[in-house]
């Protein structure tokens, strides 16, 4: 078997707008002194799962993937999600046919190498799993997503609005587009 061979191509997901809903805060909130109107879940009763999401990760799986989870979550930094609560979050997470989480807890200021633009979560994957990046996908809803998949070279997926601009690959409405798209 050669070195290639023995690699495995994976779909790496964000949270956040792709398997759950974003939660809409409405106008006027704030985080971190800026205006957000849609943020993460910040407790278990904001948590919705999004449509066909178990179904779209089995497909995705039954395509000879592995489903990554590579999400920013620093609102337990700031204080915006109990620790605790978050990990409750995350069962949910962790029920659904997934292959490995990863979950980068800094904030922007922090500057690391793992939140998203940049591609620590997914090089680290990449690692821990024996993963070929050149055949793997990038799923997201923002452009941070789009970019941290372009700078570890997967093709990328933006889950978005048919307006909205992006140097994705690939644009899609949904989990379950972006599944039936994938080879």
């Amino acid at each position: 078997m050669t070195h290639s061979q023995s690699l495995v191509d994976a779909v790496f997901l964000d949270r956040d707008g792709v398997l759950n809903h974003l939660v809409d805060r409405g106008e006027g909130f704030l985080l971190g002194g800026k205006p957000f109107r849609y943020t993460a879940p910040f407790t278990m009763q904001e948590l919705r799962l999004k449509p066909n999401v178990e179904e779209a990760l089995e497909l995705i799986r039954q395509k000879g993937y592995l489903c990554i989870l590579v999400t920013n979550q620093p609102d337990v930094a700031t204080g915006h999600i109990d620790p605790q609560e978050f990990e409750r979050m995350m069962d949910v997470f962790r029920a659904l046919p997934l292959d490995a989480l990863y979950a980068c807890m800094h904030r922007p200021k922090d500057k690391c190498s793992c939140r998203k633009p940049a591609p620590g979560m997914l090089l680290h994957a990449r690692d821990a799993h024996r993963i070929d990046l050149s055949r793997s996908y990038m799923i997201g809803d923002l452009e941070t997503d789009v970019q941290a998949g372009k700078a570890a070279h997967t093709k990328t997926i933006r889950v978005c609005d048919e307006g909205t601009e992006t140097s994705a690959d690939h644009r899609v409405l949904d989990i379950m587009q972006a599944a039936r798209l994938l080879p």
